[in-house]
């Protein structure tokens, strides 16, 4: 469990340090002019633009191996806290601003993490229903269709809240994931290993574009807010997770005072990166209304 817990810890480390890479890849892109579509080229062929993305997948798989042994509230919670790693680099590297709020926050953060860590009680997850894995795998069409129309209209946070909930099944399907062949075939014709990626990719995308369309800091906010709330909820009843003996209530202070930190935090100027700013200024203002 504490080898689970320190693969959470370099995780969410790994998303506030790609972030932050991401950020001066797009600074230097934006030093060099050009239109928005030019912008866009360069600051994706920025060699440190490029290893912040290759950060975040690693940090990505870091994660998936934790949860094999930690709840999954616990993980995606430990996950948010990347948030003050990204606020704390981007006033260190960046020259961001750090409000009081954010170093309240921050501090919030860590006493949140320390909670959820020590409470979080090691276990298996149990091997979900047939019935079960069949709507994980139905979520996906459906996530890519509620997505699309999302678009459409325009709708940033539900964006951002649909992003945070496929993130979420990502992450549950591979907790739940039980390979009983081991063999090349046996692996790949497991559909649970399938919809981790499928969801992943998905997130990502929604992700994208609910950035595109609203604000970074309540975009944020509400994807994190989603996988941590979902995680908890979901994690509980799907897989088993259970906090130890006696720990529920610091538990359940830990998640709210991350989640509580983590909608300060997406806020912070330190969140308010450069190569979304790229991708988006020539883009038409569109209705963020929920």
């Amino acid at each position: 469990m504490k080898t689970a817990l320190l693969l959470c810890v370099i995780a969410a480390v790994g998303y506030g340090v790609g972030a932050v890479l991401q950020a001066v890849g797009a600074r230097q892109a934006a030093a060099k002019g050009g239109t928005n579509s030019e912008g866009f080229v360069t600051m994706v062929t920025q060699p440190i633009f490029l290893f912040g993305l290759l950060v975040d997948f690693a940090s990505w798989v870091i994660s998936r191996f934790a949860l094999h042994t930690l709840p999954l509230f616990a993980v995606q919670t430990i996950l948010a806290g990347s948030l003050a790693v990204t606020v704390l680099l981007a006033r260190i590297v960046l020259g961001t601003q750090l409000r009081r709020a954010d170093q309240w926050a921050i501090g919030a953060t860590m006493l949140g993490l320390v909670l959820v860590g020590v409470s979080a009680g090691e276990s298996e997850a149990k091997e979900l229903s047939h019935l079960l894995k069949v709507i994980i795998l139905l979520g996906i069409p459906a996530t890519l269709l509620v997505g699309l129309a999302l678009i459409r209209l325009s709708k940033s946070i539900l964006l951002a809240v649909l992003a945070g909930g496929a993130f979420t099944a990502s992450a549950l399907s591979a907790r739940a994931v039980h390979i009983k062949d081991q063999s090349f075939t046996g692996i790949l014709s497991e559909p649970l290993l399938w919809a981790v990626l499928i969801y992943a990719i998905l997130a990502l995308g929604l992700h994208a574009a609910a950035l595109q369309r609203g604000q970074v800091g309540p975009v944020t906010a509400a994807m994190w807010a989603t996988e941590v709330l979902v995680a908890t909820v979901v994690g509980a009843i799907a897989l088993g997770d259970h906090m130890r003996d006696n720990w529920q209530i610091p538990a359940l202070l830990g998640v709210a005072l991350t989640l509580g930190a983590t909608i300060v935090l997406a806020r912070a100027p330190g969140q308010d990166l450069d190569h979304r700013e790229i991708v988006t200024s020539s883009a038409t203002p569109a209705s963020d209304a929920v």
